[in-house]
């Protein structure tokens, strides 16, 4: 980025800090049924610093990929975690020391400073549902953002949206209480990645988030698409019905983009540097970069992003594995054996599920993959191809 693009940046980034609106509505793009873009809302529970790394890695793909015009950024905010969190009794299993951290604003934004974009972003309300009915209408303006910017994409858009969710469930049973018709109106799908199916002795962690929330939105008839995160509540298990799977190390992030990798270094080294977009032009140390290439990396979105891109994971004529467009798309290309499987979600007083395959009414859907360690093997050979071809505009 040069001199000049990264002032306007600066300035901008002065006009929000003075007071203004996280997000302005004027940015919104317009789009049309014809467009081959398409429009994308993410609710995520990004933090910085983060709780999980995952969060500011996936959130690259949706910035990266031509396919996808990125509307919006919710920020999935729980209250105990963002101070240390110890949990008594069951709650332990939920622990996390780590804290205190705060929204996600600074990943976004140095996304946005990355690929040159101004996508808005938005907290939502801090704490749990106090019943499945709950609107949050007493948590104040400042929780209630992501609401109201949500609200204003859907009415904006000449088109259905997708929305992909990847932290609790609270944004979106809020937004289903306060807006219904809107939501029936403006979604194509909605995306979820939480859960654990088989059920599981223990709930999944995004669905422990906010267990009211998981079962007034899975309660509905909205077109959902649900990406279990677990199996028999095993958050590590490969499963058929979870999309979990992991990669050994990140060491391809060495070949990533420059700039590309300083964020990654950023945010996982939990830097406390207030100058987070200047770091970005700066080589972060050999120690930090080491730390990031040797760690394991635990996926859980990754069939959904592709889902909501229309990329496809081929393996070609000659064995190896690939991401790729529509138009890249060999006839001689295999695609993974994945599937969504047409169901009736049924959500439990506990905050599992039940899912019928057999009901008359379907509305929804599951993930299923035929054969998890093969799943498992290919994302491992594609997926740093596709990152290490991301660009940013620098």
């Amino acid at each position: 980025m040069d001199r000049q693009s990264r002032r306007d940046f600066l300035r901008q980034f002065a006009v929000v800090s003075a007071g203004i609106p996280i997000f302005g509505f004027s940015s919104i793009p317009q789009f049309t049924m014809g467009s081959a873009t398409v429009p994308v809302i993410i609710i995520t529970d990004l933090y910085h610093p983060p709780q999980d790394f995952d969060d500011a890695f996936d959130l690259v793909f949706l910035y990266a990929v031509e396919e996808i015009s990125l509307l919006g950024v919710l920020l999935d905010v729980t209250q105990r975690y963002r101070v240390p969190f110890y949990g008594e009794g069951e709650s332990k299993l939920y622990a996390d020391p780590s804290g205190g951290r705060e929204p996600g604003f600074i990943p976004v934004w140095q996304l946005n400073y990355l690929f040159d974009k101004a996508v808005p972003c938005a907290p939502c309300p801090f704490e749990p549902l106090a019943t499945p009915n709950d609107t949050k209408s007493t948590s104040g303006r400042f929780e209630n953002q992501g609401i109201e910017l949500l609200c204003k994409l859907l009415e904006q858009s000449s088109q259905p949206l997708e929305i992909l969710s990847v932290g609790s469930a609270r944004a979106l049973a809020i937004a289903i209480n306060r807006f219904p018709e809107l939501l029936k109106k403006k979604v194509a799908r909605i995306h979820i990645c939480a859960g654990s199916y088989p059920p599981g002795d223990l709930l999944e962690w995004n669905v422990k988030l906010d267990p009211e929330a998981f079962e007034r939105v899975l309660s509905t008839d909205l077109p959902i698409v649900l990406y279990p995160c677990s199996a028999n509540g095993d958050a590590f298990a490969l499963g058929n019905f979870n999309s979990y799977w992991q990669l050994p190390d990140l060491n391809f992030l060495r070949d990533v983009d420059p700039r590309l990798l300083r964020y990654f270094v950023y945010s996982h080294s939990r830097s406390n540097r207030v100058d987070f977009l200047q770091i970005l032009e700066e080589d972060p140390p050999e120690e930090a970069k080491q730390s990031l290439f040797k760690r394991a990396h635990n996926v859980w979105v990754m069939d959904a992003l592709l889902e909501v891109s229309k990329r496809v994971l081929v393996q070609r004529a000659d064995g190896s594995w690939r991401i790729v467009t529509q138009l890249e798309k060999k006839t001689s290309d295999k695609p993974i054996e994945t599937s969504l499987v047409p169901v009736k979600l049924i959500p439990k007083d506990d905050g599992n599920f039940d899912v019928n395959f057999e009901s008359s009414k379907k509305p929804h859907k599951i993930f299923y993959r035929r054969n998890p360690m093969e799943h498992q093997q290919a994302f491992r050979e594609a997926l740093p191809i596709l990152y290490k071809n991301f660009r940013t505009c620098g």
